[in-house]
């Protein structure tokens, strides 16, 4: 009974809303022509660096760093005394006078502390028709702004400045939208990242890393406006913090690049990374400091940040090729974003297109690219930890299976047998073969209660214990041999040693002369460890180790241990008369 009244409610606001923004947008529509922005043009003539006066035309193109402009002319259309005439300036210093006379100086370059870009207002003073304008124009930079003066002669406007904020917004509404939702998905994806990293989930750093890079992205593109200045004037606080988020951006897409790297070239580009902060630092000091303006530290930052961003391209070409074709995604749009880095780093000499619409462009479509992964990475992780659940109290299941499959009768009675001759012959071996009789039987009972993995190490001291037990039934019948090269990895309790042991039980006991050799390795690759356990018994035929008579105990669920608990395989390979092979890989674990 309570569901209409809600829907009641709902649709009360709707209207409410829909009539807010019929009627604001009626207010807006009704404004006097007056009250709107009018675009201006400047009709006379030019004459750069000292040179001589030629006529300013629509197609001219006035580059800022071919020095100083001189312009004079007038206003089309004709203005009334007291218009005011808005200028845009992009870190260049101008002054403008009637006639030559008492120049007002609209310069942001005066003071170095004031180096930006922003709006300035010049009230027109009475003017005859014979009156000229006269506007100087200084380029104090050589980096960066080689559009400067064409963008004031495009950005004259009469208007108020409510009025030229309106017309602004209204332009780049659906920009400065995008803009908010990068805000807000990119704080998403950081909380999700954190969440990660407390649970210690696998791709956490790199989830964060990029969140952290959109967020400084979209801040770099909300403030990279020409109506920035008319929402908040603090045009040292604007300048500095463009700057900073542009370069922060840029190497947390360096930090991100080098989570996608493995080894030699991981190492590459942290080294990469390393120098890129500490350059960002030193511009960022020296720009505070007043040594240098915070525009003109760009050209610096320019250079180490092409090279480590083409070292990081090369990086990632070569990582591709060792990759699968589903973890390409990544690596490509890392590779395609510092590309697009390196290009506009080059455009803000060449000036080729508008300065960042294509970093923007192509950050938009990544950007989404990133959100689609991110989602992914949510539901795989949501579904494993499902599976997760389900397979808990199979794993738990298998535990106690495993630990008692260790300590079956005939083991036992088998182990206190060769300990109560050895107590005629040696006391000594005696009491050490109980030491290691009882040592393996608390091994193999705490394995039922462990769910977290052990050093390899300590599962390498359990299968010695064993095989020094069996050895004591055999003696030189049984050879077994090490071949340790790594043992400082992690790997679930009761893993190898029950390969071991059916070496031992189902390999070589069935051979009719009894004597073989067990053999236990274990190495390092790039990508996983390695454990092989091999015997030259009696084998069996590929298939028929789960044949339901004993044979392979344990076997399957040493597979199911090894996969739910660190996503190793194991992989039994055997031909009869001449043995089995047992080999188990374990992945290394990428960091958090």
């Amino acid at each position: 009974m309570k569901k209409p009244k809600i829907n009641l409610a709902l649709y009360i606001l709707i209207f409410l809303f829909a009539g807010i923004v019929i009627f604001a947008a009626c207010k807006q529509t009704s404004q006097p022509f007056l009250a709107m922005s009018l675009q201006l043009k400047f009709v006379g003539e030019y004459s750069q660096n000292g040179g001589e006066w030629q006529p300013l035309g629509e197609d001219t193109d006035l580059s800022a760093f071919d020095g100083d402009l001189a312009l004079r002319g007038r206003f089309d259309p004709e203005l009334p005394e007291g218009a005011c005439v808005y200028f845009y300036l992009d870190h260049i210093g101008m002054s403008v006078s009637v006639n030559g006379d008492n120049p007002y100086q609209l310069s942001n370059e005066i003071n170095p502390d004031m180096c930006g870009t922003g709006w300035q207002e010049w009230i027109l003073p009475a003017m005859s028709e014979n009156d000229v304008i006269e506007i100087q124009l200084h380029n104090p930079h050589s980096y960066g702004n080689k559009e400067a003066y064409n963008e004031l002669l495009d950005s004259l406007y009469m208007s108020g400045e409510t009025q030229l904020k309106r017309h602004y917004e209204k332009d780049e509404m659906a920009y400065r939208y995008f803009c908010i939702f990068v805000f807000v998905a990119s704080i998403a994806l950081i909380g999700t990242a954190i969440g990660y990293l407390l649970l210690r989930l696998p791709n956490s750093t790199l989830l964060l890393k990029m969140g952290v890079m959109s967020l400084l992205m979209g801040v770099y593109m909300y403030l990279d406006t020409k109506d920035i200045f008319l929402r908040n004037d603090q045009m040292v606080f604007n300048t500095y913090m463009r700057q900073a988020a542009m370069m922060l951006a840029a190497m947390m897409l360096a930090a991100g690049i080098m989570e996608l790297l493995q080894e030699k070239r991981k190492k590459i580009a942290q080294i990469a990374v390393y120098v890129l902060m500490l350059a960002d630092f030193i511009y960022m000091a020296v720009s505070l400091a007043g040594i240098m303006k915070i525009y003109d530290t760009g050209i610096y930052w320019a250079v180490v940040q092409g090279i480590v961003s083409l070292i990081l391209i090369v990086l990632c070409v070569r990582e591709t090729k060792e990759r699968e074709k589903h973890e390409w995604i990544m690596l490509i749009s890392a590779g395609v974003l510092s590309v697009i880095l390196i290009a506009e780093l080059l455009n803000a000499r060449l000036s080729l297109w508008q300065s960042g619409i294509c970093i923007k462009a192509v950050f938009g479509v990544l950007f989404v690219l990133l959100l689609l992964w991110a989602v992914k990475l949510v539901a795989v992780n949501y579904q494993e930890s499902i599976r997760a659940k389900e397979l808990e109290k199979e794993l738990k299941e298998n535990q106690i299976s495993l630990a008692m499959s260790q300590i079956q009768p005939h083991f036992i009675y088998n182990s206190l047998n060769s300990i109560y001759h050895l107590c005629e012959k040696d006391v000594g071996m005696a009491q050490q073969a109980i030491s290691d009789f009882s040592d393996y039987l608390q091994r193999s009972l705490s394995a039922v209660d462990r769910t977290t993995l052990i050093s390899f190490e300590e599962e390498l001291k359990h299968v010695k214990t064993y095989l020094k037990l069996e050895q004591l039934r055999f003696g030189k019948d049984l050879n077994v041999v090490y071949r340790i090269e790594r043992a400082d990895f992690m790997l679930p309790a009761l893993s190898v040693q029950p390969l071991v042991e059916n070496a031992v039980k189902h390999g070589i006991c069935q051979k009719e002369e009894g004597v073989g050799t067990v053999i236990l390795i274990a190495k390092e690759y790039p990508d996983c460890y390695e454990v092989i356990v091999s015997d030259d018994g009696v084998g069996f035929v590929p298939g028929t180790e789960y044949n339901g008579k004993g044979t392979h105990v344990g076997i399957r669920n040493v597979r199911q241990r090894l996969d739910i608990l660190c996503h190793a395989t194991l992989k039994v390979e055997s031909e009869p008369g001449k043995g089995t092979t047992s080999t188990i890989r374990i992945p290394k674990e990428k960091e958090a």
